[in-house]
């Protein structure tokens, strides 16, 4: 990959990944006890952590779709990015083979079902998210 193309396609990643989290984020941070649900849905974990995680992961998200449109310590940010997109990842698979009819949660009242849709888009988000790591953390040549 030329240079130009590798300086683009990380800055497009960067911040289709920083609007990513800033949305998802947004709504979960106004309405977290709706977000708790969603997360408790999962069957994964009880109703306590459920509720921490309706706290952090918005909060998280938010700070780190920061960074990543700041570009902020850009290789740690594209790490935590490729880690939270592979913990969704894991989430939503196992919802989808365990044939849960749930809502993921995603993205606030804009949510959609978890299935085979749904988990192929998660995908997607690791492996652009894979790239995007991939790629920022790599040793430049020269």
């Amino acid at each position: 990959m030329n240079p130009s193309t590798l300086k683009w396609t990380k800055l497009a990643l960067r911040i289709a990944f920083g609007l990513l989290l800033l949305y998802a984020a947004y709504e979960k941070l106004l309405y977290p006890f709706a977000f708790a649900e969603a997360v408790e849905n999962y069957r994964v974990f009880g109703a306590l952590i459920s509720q921490l995680a309706a706290v952090f992961i918005p909060a998280f998200e938010l700070v780190l779709g920061i960074m990543l449109l700041a570009g902020f310590w850009k290789e740690s940010a594209a790490l935590m990015n490729l880690l939270l997109m592979a913990a969704f990842l894991v989430l939503v698979a196992q919802a989808a083979f365990r044939g849960l009819d749930i809502v993921c949660g995603c993205f606030g009242s804009e949510s959609s079902k978890v299935g085979w849709i749904k988990l192929f888009e998660n995908v997607l988000y690791f492996g652009f998210a894979g790239l995007y790591y991939y790629l920022t953390a790599r040793p430049s040549k020269g």
